[in-house]
């Protein structure tokens, strides 16, 4: 019996060791420590209301927001920037960038999210925008960029998410840069193509559109609520333990959420006021073509009044067709112009 026993004990040994082991965690890359020139270029930036803070604890990967330091932000901030070369995600929208201000970024090989909504981003300035490698997220939402624009992002193969819309990007540029990255999502919202293919269509239905609106409101109320708790259960944490890290994650973590649910809430609101100038849209078209018929035809009457005599009958009715003509342009124009001031509203 105790022969059999040894011997199971020996194979249940054997077995274990052949067994796979698990394996090891792997651990976050905490990037490289901050040399002097960082350092200092993050002391000066926090003085000048932009604070470049660890994405998480042990971590010196850095993110930073400048949008809330003003339209018209310190151009001190941007050479310093350029000096943090840990940063991740930076947040430049609703900015008055410049050419040159958006060039400073072009050394932060690490970043890989960037925002520049709504600011005067160009199809050439995105030239510094091109070499960021790393970068997996892009918003140019209501830029003037165009699909010239987007081509020079094709070398950006990391890149996963761009937002454009509110542009003039097209159907086709837009799959022309898939081509070249054809895991990339992009969302465009509604172009001018859009809304060109609705003036042949019945107006949209602009009630699911204020239903969809709804929703996503609801739902950053409901994240934004969710952060407020999970900061003051960070708060409540000690620096340096697992549960602060825990919690500090699980802010961070929900402030990417927040970021997405912004986003699609912004994108919502696009869709529905483009569907609303879809109808206005139509209407300047319409108006459009009416003048430029009526302006053809004024061509021809003038073209007739000039083979006509003077102080003839046929000169005298060419010379009315031609006035005549001229009223109805001026009322097609006012209509126009009409038209097109609904549309600034």
């Amino acid at each position: 019996m105790k022969k059999i026993f040894l011997l199971a004990l020996f194979a249940a040994t054997l077995a274990h060791a052949a067994a796979p082991k698990p394996a090891a965690e792997t651990k976050p890359d905490p990037g490289p420590a901050p040399t002097a020139a960082e350092t200092k270029a993050i002391e000066e930036l926090s003085k000048l209301g932009v604070e470049a803070r660890p994405i998480a604890a042990n971590i010196n990967w850095r993110s930073a927001s400048v949008r809330f330091a003003g339209t018209n932000a310190d151009p001190k901030i941007y050479t310093l920037l350029k000096d943090v070369p840990s940063l991740q995600e930076l947040d430049l929208a609703g900015l008055a960038l410049t050419d040159a201000q958006l060039a400073s970024i072009a050394r932060l090989a690490n970043l890989r999210v960037l925002h520049l909504e709504k600011t005067p981003t160009t199809d050439a300035m995105l030239t510094h925008v091109k070499g960021l490698k790393n970068l997996a997220y892009l918003n140019l939402y209501g830029t003037p960029i165009t699909d010239a624009g987007l081509a020079q992002l094709k070398g950006l193969s990391s890149l996963k998410s761009l937002y454009v819309f509110e542009t003039t990007v097209t159907d086709a540029g837009i799959a022309a840069l898939k081509s070249s990255l054809p895991n990339l999502y992009i969302e465009k919202g509604w172009t001018a193509e859009d809304i060109a293919r609705l003036n042949a269509k019945p107006p949209p239905d602009t009630k699911a559109m204020e239903a969809e609106i709804a929703a996503a409101q609801k739902k950053l109320d409901g994240l934004n609520a969710e952060l407020t708790k999970l900061k003051e259960a960070l708060e409540k944490q000690t620096k340096d333990t697992p549960e602060f890290t825990a919690a500090e994650k699980k802010v961070k973590d929900k402030t990417t959420e927040i970021t997405k649910a912004t986003t699609a809430l912004d994108a919502a609101k696009a869709k529905l006021v483009a569907a609303k100038s879809a109808v206005v849209e139509a209407e300047i078209a319409a108006a459009q073509k009416k003048l430029d018929g009526l302006t053809g035809e004024l061509t021809k009457l003038k073209e007739a009044l000039e083979k006509q005599k003077k102080e003839t009958p046929e000169f005298t009715a060419a010379e009315k067709s031609v006035k005549d003509k001229t009223a109805e342009i001026t009322k097609a124009t006012t209509t126009l112009d009409e038209a097109k001031a609904k549309l600034k509203k």
